[in-house]
């Protein structure tokens, strides 16, 4: 599979991102980003199979 290209505004926030988790000290912290992070993961995943599902009838 072909890798989805970003958009300029996602790179932007994937590196903000990605230095705020670099500037976690807090074990509690990242831990609680990451379960975070999972959940909208898989939420989304979620709203990708019912829009296909929409789309396909």
């Amino acid at each position: 599979m072909e890798p989805i290209s970003l958009t300029l505004v996602q790179k932007f926030e994937l590196e903000k991102r990605s230095r705020d988790i670099n500037a976690i000290t807090d074990v509690q912290q990242l831990q609680n980003l990451t379960k975070e992070l999972l959940l909208a993961w898989q939420q989304e995943i979620a709203r990708s199979r019912a829009a296909v599902a929409d789309v396909l009838g």
